[in-house]
């Protein structure tokens, strides 16, 4: 497992609990809410976009390694 499932699960993780924070506490204003919570989404998306280059790019270097005939 590579470094990106981790990350984007612990940023999963900091959105549910600003979430409830603000459920129950209302701790930020409305605006900063909001514009944090799409802040975690963008960098989320990111890093499963990431991950998901980095797995395309393992799975075209083992394809191509296979392919030689050596």
């Amino acid at each position: 497992m590579n470094w990106t499932v981790p990350a984007a699960f612990g940023l999963f993780v900091t959105g549910a609990v600003i979430a409830l924070l603000q459920l129950w506490t209302r701790l930020f204003d409305p605006d900063i809410f909001v514009k944090m919570m799409i802040t975690l989404g963008v960098i989320l998306a990111l890093l499963i976009a990431w991950s998901l280059v980095l797995r395309e790019r393992r799975d075209a270097a083992r394809l191509h390694d296979k392919s030689r005939l050596d």
